[in-house]
């Protein structure tokens, strides 16, 4: 249930998931972001080591957040459950749950950020797009530059353009578990599909398995 009230009429930040642990964790992303206000990505070299140790720690993130979702916005079976986002929506923190032998469709998040893996065993494809794009065309021209295999306590650094777009698919027998970090409500924001063999593009938004988004945009 989210911890979410409003300060003076104000919208204030919400908690999904509302623990010491992860108010602790906010806490110290939020400070380290504002040290380095002017340069995102020295502030997410100095959030590695405490996300590190978030992705290291078994026992922070139930099972309910950990579960695969039939009515999913993604498709497949895929859960994306909203763990925090502040209240400006700049900042937001969720699981992505990917069946055993599911995939993702290829998408962007048009953030910043951290992205790791918690559980179980993935592949990831990371695409560029090599067309100047644009909200009025359908067409996409993409072309795969990086295909890596993600275990538990892996994570790298988004900083768009590069390494924004991509797909994953799990390899283990059990669903895997990433943790994201990222600049923005990525499951309520409008972004991209992509059918890279058709050179197709398509806007979509994923919602969130446990949180609503505001019916605009």
């Amino acid at each position: 249930m989210a911890m979410a009230r409003e300060v003076h009429g104000e919208p204030a930040d919400e908690f999904w998931l509302d623990t010491p642990l992860l108010r602790a964790f906010v806490a110290d992303v939020r400070a380290t972001l504002e040290c380095h206000a002017d340069d995102i990505a020295r502030g997410l070299e100095a959030l590695r080591p405490r996300f590190a140790a978030l992705l290291a720690d078994p026992h922070w993130l139930p099972d309910a957040y950990a579960a695969v979702n039939p009515s999913s916005g993604m498709g497949g079976g895929i859960g994306q459950w909203l763990l925090y986002r502040a209240a400006d929506r700049s900042l937001s923190l969720f699981s992505l749950v990917v069946p055993p032998g599911a995939s993702t469709p290829v998408h962007d998040h048009l953030a910043w950020g951290l992205v790791g893996l918690y559980r179980g065993v993935q592949e990831e494809v990371v695409y560029r797009r090599l067309d100047s794009g644009g909200e009025d065309t359908d067409r996409a021209d993409l072309q795969r530059v990086a295909v890596r295999r993600l275990e538990p306590g892996d994570f790298y650094t988004l900083l768009p353009p590069e390494g924004d777009i991509h797909a994953v698919t799990t390899q283990s027998d059990i669903p895997s578990v990433s943790i994201h970090l990222l600049g923005n409500d990525v499951g309520c924001i409008w972004r991209h599909a992509y059918d890279p063999a058709a050179g197709r593009v398509r806007r979509f938004r994923s919602g969130y398995s446990n949180a609503p988004c505001p019916e605009t945009g």
